[in-house]
């Protein structure tokens, strides 16, 4: 029976990664960028812009990497579930090695918010 839920696991990991969160990747972006849009309309300083997009960043989880003037640039790391899913489908080592992956040589996922 576990057999069986482990081969299931890769075609499942594989449809998650290429189908759903290539579609939730554009939407979790999107989010970021409508916030940008809406935020720069605002009749406010870009110093409270640039607080704005701070704030926006730290309650999501990013670490602010850079910051200027007109610049404010977040990074995480964000894990990926399908991959995770194809590892436990190749009988839990390939999960072991994605994790190794993960917190070693995976770079984080990138905002950029721009004045």
């Amino acid at each position: 029976m576990n057999t069986l839920l482990m081969l299931l696991m890769f075609p499942i990991g594989l449809y998650t990664y290429f189908v759903i969160e290539k579609k939730d990747k554009r939407e979790y972006q999107a989010v970021f960028d409508n916030f940008q849009k809406n935020t720069l309309k605002k009749d406010i300083s870009n110093i409270e812009k640039l607080e704005l997009f701070e704030l926006m960043l730290e309650k999501n989880g990013y670490k602010i990497k850079e910051q200027s003037e007109n610049l404010v640039v977040g990074e995480k790391k964000i894990l990926s579930m399908g991959l995770m899913m194809m590892g436990l489908g190749v009988y839990i080592i390939g999960l072991f090695f994605y994790l190794f992956y993960f917190y070693l040589f995976q770079k984080p996922y990138r905002v950029e918010f721009r004045i």
